[in-house]
């Protein structure tokens, strides 16, 4: 199927989610590589959403379901949060949340939600929270390197991203894009580096998930000297935590009166 078929049913499966599960889509993104902007021509499909129950579902002092799976295959990999759970992860400044936000690969997007959810993450966005989730990132990626002697091509850019969005959270303040390659052009990096960056880069646009190299000495010392540099520089960091919760619970009320008033 070409990327337009692809999106259509992918389009299909939220839509038939919305009917069978009585949900409200407001935001719904292609994550993981095709996101990122490096994906292999055999790379999945990986939808995330966003979705909101109406008002009275919520009322209730049982705990329910608050993830949806749509589909699982060697092609589509769909699935969403309920609205309350991606805001909880917002107001802890979960980058993942952060990443669905900022997605040019885009399903669903309702503007006045999804503006509403963006202040709320530009409000609880924490450097140091959002830093030691690529560093740890960075760190698991790189010591599955270190033990092989040929390594799959797409793990060299599982440490690749994380380590550009560090560099680019500690020059900026703010959250990296999701595409790495828009990232990796406004931040600087060593000429060698940036020069192997760009050959790798070049051949994983053709490759298979499957390809591997050989111990990339150029990229693996990178990796090594970034992440102690940003171990280091991320301990003598401080921060004030946004405890605005009040605000969280408001907007959470409007994106369901929002996400329904057509219901």
């Amino acid at each position: 199927m070409d990327d337009n078929a692809i999106y259509n049913v992918i389009l299909q499966k939220l839509r038939s989610a919305e009917e069978s599960e009585k949900i409200r889509i407001p935001l719904a993104i292609e994550s993981g590589s095709r996101g990122w902007g490096f994906a292999s021509p055999d790379s999945d499909f990986d939808c995330r959403f966003v979705y909101a129950h109406e008002r009275d579902w919520y009322l209730t002092v049982f705990d329910k379901p608050d993830t949806l799976e749509c589909a699982n295959d060697k092609v589509f990999d769909v699935n969403g949060w309920d609205l309350l759970k991606f805001i909880a992860h917002i107001v802890k400044s979960n980058a993942v949340m952060f990443e669905w936000l900022s997605s040019n690969e885009v399903y669903i997007r309702d503007k006045t939600i999804t503006a509403l959810l963006w202040e709320l993450a530009a409000q609880f966005f924490n450097p140091i929270s959002v830093s030691h989730h690529y560093l740890s990132l960075a760190k698991r990626k790189c010591a599955e390197i270190a033990t092989e002697e040929t390594a799959k091509l797409k793990k060299y850019f599982y440490v690749l991203r994380p380590l550009a969005n560090l560099k680019f959270i500690e020059v900026y303040g703010k959250m990296p894009y999701m595409e790495y390659a828009r990232t990796l052009a406004e931040i600087e990096i060593n000429k060698q580096v940036a020069s192997e960056i760009a050959r790798v880069s070049e051949i994983k646009k053709g490759a298979d998930e499957s390809y591997a190299i050989p111990t990339n000495t150029v990229l693996t010392s990178y990796f090594d000297a970034e992440i102690a540099r940003q171990d280091e520089r991320l301990k003598t960091l401080t921060f004030e935590k946004n405890r605005d919760y009040e605000r969280a619970d408001t907007v959470f009320r409007q994106i369901i009166e929002k996400a329904w008033d057509n219901g």
